[in-house]
């Protein structure tokens, strides 16, 4: 019997911890929250945030892949020292002092299927999730990014953009929001 309840428990525990992996709240999250979550998920959160702190924002916005990917990092330092900051206004405060963009930066508003296409396979993802986080409309604090959802659905939009490379990226990524 005994066994059976440490059973269950450690089977609920599993659900529980998947269940957090899948979707994560940025706008809600503190720095020690941020600092918990695995590191595959951290740039993933990051470029989520970037995304929506470009909303509203001109729509040659660019993903700057090489600040954000240096980014991540020293958030994770920084929320160590401040865990219970939000998360948010950490990448807001950074965003602010960020070098101007190279020209070569992906504009998702802007850019082809074609072009999508054309991207690194390291850079699709990234640029997912900056649009996903750019489509957010309403109270950002509410906003909830879905990790597992956005990962299966790079492979769709590749997909979806080799059929019809003269549509925009924003064209096709929208429907899936």
């Amino acid at each position: 019997m005994k066994f059976m309840a440490m059973f269950l428990g450690l089977l609920y525990a599993g659900y529980a911890m998947q269940a957090m992996a899948e979707t994560q709240s940025p706008g809600k999250m503190t720095c020690k929250d941020f600092v918990a979550l695995d590191d595959t998920v951290k740039p993933k959160v990051v470029y989520w945030a970037e995304g929506l702190n470009k909303k509203g924002k001109p729509v040659d916005s660019v993903v700057d892949v090489d600040e954000t990917d240096k980014l991540v990092p020293v958030l994770v330092t920084e929320c160590k020292d401040a865990p219970d900051q939000p998360l948010m206004k950490k990448i807001t405060e950074h965003a602010a002092q960020k070098p101007k963009v190279a020209a070569v930066a992906p504009k998702p508003m802007k850019m082809s299927c074609k072009e999508f296409v054309a991207l690194d396979d390291v850079v699709k993802p990234k640029v997912v999730y900056w649009a996903e986080g750019y489509s957010k409309k309403g109270k950002p604090v509410d906003s909830v990014v879905d990790v597992d959802e956005t990962d299966k659905l790079v492979p769709v939009l590749v997909t979806e953009c080799k059929e019809t490379p003269k549509l925009t990226f924003w064209q096709k990524i929208k429907k899936h929001f």
